[in-house]
C-alpha cells in the first residue's frame, strides 16, 4: 500500500538531470508555483569526482554515479555488450560527461521541423542557446596558443546558468590539434556555435575559469534555486510509475507518480502536470510501466494498457566511434601519468590545494568534418527501401539530402590510451595496463542510419530496460565509419600533430594495428564504442510518424503529462548533446509556464 505524500505540488519532476533542473530551476522562479524534483541518485555537487574536469571517467561503472547500463548484444558488432554510462546523481549525465559544449547545426534543427514539428527551426531555438551560457573569454595567450581566434562572443550568452569556456591548463598536443587541421586546410572559418561551420578546433568546455570546476545542472541550474520555498528535490527517490486515471469518456490525465524512497512507497499529487525527464533510457521505461505504449509488450508483463502507442521506446539512435591510439613521443605527458599512484596523489592534492595541475583540465580537442574533408563525397546513401515507416521514410530522405554538405563526423581525442577490448566495462575502458604514454583518436558517425529501442523487461521498476541502438545494422553507416577510421591516420601522420607521435603517426599503441581498405571493417566491429549519446525514444514526431510527444512536449493521449529530455529528439544532431538539452529544456520550461494545464 503506497503512503500519499504530505503535500501536492504543481508541478512534479520526474529525473534531477540535465534537462529536470533546468526546467525545475526555471519553474520554480515563480515564488506562487510549487514544484517537486525525483532523483532516483544522490547529491554529489559537492564531491571532487564530479567537480574535477580531468576525473569524470573515475565515475564510469560505479553505481553511486552512473546507472552503469549495458546494451544488449550487438549482432552486427561482434557481439559485444557496449556499455552505457548515464549519470545517476543530481544533474544527470552533465555530472559525467567530458564536458564539451559543441552546438548541432542549424540544419540539423530546421530538420526537426521540417519532420513535422510546427514552430521548431534553428531560428526558433536559437535563443534558447544563449539562454543558458555565460560564455567567459580566454586570455589571449591561451587564445593563440589554442587558436581560438574564431570565437565570434556575440553570438554566445552572457548571462546564462552554465559556464563555459577554453582550458587554460594544455599542453603540446593540444596546441599541435588545430594548427594540424590548418595544415590540412581545414580549419573552422567562423565559430561553430554559428550552425555552419565546419573544421578542426579547439572546443568550449563547461567550466568555471576561477575555480576549474565542471559547471552543470547541479551546480548551476539547483544550487542557486536549491533555498526556494517552493521548489523541494528529494533524491535517493526511484519514480516507479506516473499515476493516470480514465474518465468515462476514455480521457487519460497524469495525475501524480509513485515512487520509492528508503523502504516506503510514497505518491506524490501533481496539481498541473508531470514533466518526464529520466533521459532516453528512464523516460520510455516509465512510460511504458505506467501503461503508455505497445499493448503487446505492457499486455506481457502484465500492466494495463491506458494508452495504446507502439512507438514509445523506439527510434533510438546514438553517436558511435571507432579509436585508434598510438605512442607519444618521450616527454609527453598524458591521462597515462595518472595510473602511477605517486602522479595521482601528487595531481590530487595539487588540485585540492590551488585548482591546478593535470585534473583540473581536460581535453577539448575537437573537430566537425563533412564528406568531403574526409574523402567520402564518392559515398551516396543507398535508396530508400519500400515498405519501412513513413516517419523513418522522412528521416531518411533528410539524411541522404544533406549528407554531403553537413558534418559526418566528429574527431575527439582521449589525451591517453584506450583499451577497446573493454568495450562493456567502462572501469577499464579509459586506461591501459601498459607501460609508455598514448594518444587516442576517436572517429565518430555524427547521422546514424541505424535505429534501435529501448523497452521494458519486467514490471519491476529496478529491473533495468533493453538497450539495443542495433549498431551498423543499416550496413551504410559501416561504410562511413571506415571512410571516418581511415582520416583519423590522415590526421595523425600530419604535422605538427605528427611530430609529437613516434615514428611520425606510424607506431600504434599495442593491440591497435594500421588501418586499410581490406581491414577497416573488421576493425570496426571490434572496436565500437558508444559516445554515450543515445536520443530519440520518445520522439517528437506527429504520432502517425513515429511520434510519442508534440511539438510542445506533451504526450500523445495523455492530459498533464509531458517529456522533456534527448529522448524527444526526433532526428539525432551533430555534436555532443548536452548544449541542445539544455536549450530544449529552456524552452520546454516556457511552454509550460505558456500553456497551464492542459492548453
Amino acid at each position: 500500500m503506497a503512503t500519499k505524500a504530505a503535500s501536492s505540488y504543481d508541478y512534479i519532476i520526474v529525473g534531477g538531470g540535465t534537462a529536470g533542473l533546468t526546467v525545475a530551476a526555471r519553474l520554480s522562479n515563480d515564488p506562487s508555483t510549487t514544484v517537486l524534483v525525483l532523483e532516483a541518485g544522490n547529491d554529489h555537487s559537492n564531491d571532487i569526482n564530479v567537480l574535477s574536469p580531468g576525473l569524470y571517467t573515475i565515475m564510469y561503472g560505479d553505481p553511486e554515479y552512473d546507472w552503469n547500463y549495458k546494451t544488449v548484444p550487438q549482432i552486427h558488432a561482434n557481439g559485444q555488450e557496449v556499455a552505457h554510462p548515464r549519470g545517476k546523481q543530481l544533474g544527470g549525465s552533465s555530472a559525467i560527461n567530458f564536458l564539451f559544449w559543441t552546438h548541432a547545426s542549424q540544419q540539423d534543427i530546421d530538420n526537426w521541423g521540417e519532420l513535422g514539428n510546427a514552430n521548431w527551426s534553428w531560428e526558433t531555438l536559437e535563443p534558447y542557446f544563449i539562454k543558458s551560457e555565460t560564455y567567459l573569454a580566454p586570455s589571449a595567450l591561451v587564445e593563440e596558443d589554442l587558436q581560438t581566434k574564431y570565437i565570434n562572443p556575440s553570438i554566445h550568452g552572457r548571462n546564462g546558468p552554465i559556464n563555459n569556456t577554453f582550458p587554460d591548463i594544455y599542453g603540446p598536443l593540444d596546441e599541435a590539434w588545430p594548427r594540424t587541421y590548418e595544415a590540412l586546410g581545414m580549419s573552422p572559418k567562423t565559430d561553430p556555435r554559428d550552425g555552419f561551420a565546419l573544421g578542426g578546433y579547439t572546443n568550449l568546455i563547461n567550466m568555471d575559469l576561477k575555480s576549474h570546476t565542471r559547471s552543470y545542472a547541479a551546480t548551476a541550474y539547483w544550487l542557486p534555486a536549491s533555498k526556494r520555498p517552493n521548489l523541494k528535490v528529494l533524491t535517493g527517490a526511484l519514480v516507479e510509475k506516473i499515476l493516470l486515471e480514465k474518465d468515462i469518456q476514455g480521457q487519460v490525465t497524469a495525475t501524480g507518480v509513485r515512487f520509492s524512497s528508503g523502504n516506503k512507497t510514497i505518491e506524490a499529487k501533481a496539481m498541473k502536470e508531470v514533466i518526464l525527464s529520466a533521459g532516453s533510457v528512464g523516460s520510455p521505461q516509465i512510460l511504458e510501466l505506467s501503461g503508455i505504449g505497445d499493448p503487446g509488450l505492457l499486455n506481457k508483463y502484465g500492466i494495463e494498457v491506458l494508452v495504446h502507442n507502439e512507438n514509445v521506446g523506439d527510434n533510438l539512435q546514438d553517436h558511435n566511434y571507432v579509436p585508434i591510439a598510438y605512442e607519444v613521443v618521450p616527454g609527453i605527458t598524458t591521462l597515462d601519468n595518472l595510473t602511477d599512484p605517486d602522479f595521482f596523489n601528487a595531481a590530487y592534492e595539487q588540485y585540492i590545494t590551488n585548482a591546478t595541475g593535470p585534473l583540473a583540465t581536460t581535453g577539448a580537442s575537437s573537430g566537425l568534418l563533412s564528406c568531403v574533408q574526409i574523402g567520402c563525397s564518392d559515398l551516396t546513401p543507398p535508396p530508400i527501401q519500400p515498405n519501412i515507416p513513413r516517419g523513418l521514410e522522412e528521416q531518411y530522405a533528410l539524411l541522404s539530402r544533406y549528407f554531403h554538405t553537413e558534418a559526418v563526423t566528429q574527431e575527439l581525442t582521449v589525451a591517453g590510451g584506450m583499451s577497446p577490448q573493454y568495450v562493456n566495462d567502462t572501469t577499464k575502458l579509459f586506461t591501459t595496463s601498459l607501460s609508455g604514454n598514448f594518444f587516442t583518436l576517436l572517429g565518430v558517425l555524427e547521422h546514424p542510419f541505424s535505429r534501435g529501442s529501448v523497452h521494458i523487461q519486467s514490471a519491476d521498476p529496478t529491473v533495468y530496460p533493453s538497450i539495443d541502438p542495433r549498431y551498423l545494422s543499416h550496413p551504410f553507416d559501416l561504410e562511413v565509419l571506415s571512410r571516418i577510421a581511415l582520416h583519423l591516420q590522415t590526421i595523425a601522420q600530419t604535422p605538427p600533430l605528427s611530430t609529437l607521435l613516434k615514428g611520425n603517426g606510424t607506431i600504434y599503441q599495442p593491440g591497435y594495428h594500421a588501418l586499410n581498405f581490406s581491414n577497416v571493417e573488421k576493425w570496426i566491429k571490434e572496436s565500437l564504442q558508444s559516445e554515450y549519446h543515445p536520443a530519440g525514444t520518445c520522439a517528437m514526431l506527429p504520432r502517425g510518424k513515429g511520434g510519442v510527444v508534440d511539438d510542445r512536449f506533451r504526450v500523445y493521449g495523455v492530459k498533464g503529462l509531458r517529456v522533456v529530455d534527448a529522448s524527444v529528439f526526433p532526428l539525432m544532431p551533430r555534436g555532443n548533446l548536452q548544449t541542445l538539452v539544455y536549450a530544449v529544456a529552456e524552452r520546454g520550461a516556457e511552454f509550460i509556464m505558456e500553456n497551464g494545464k492542459y492548453s
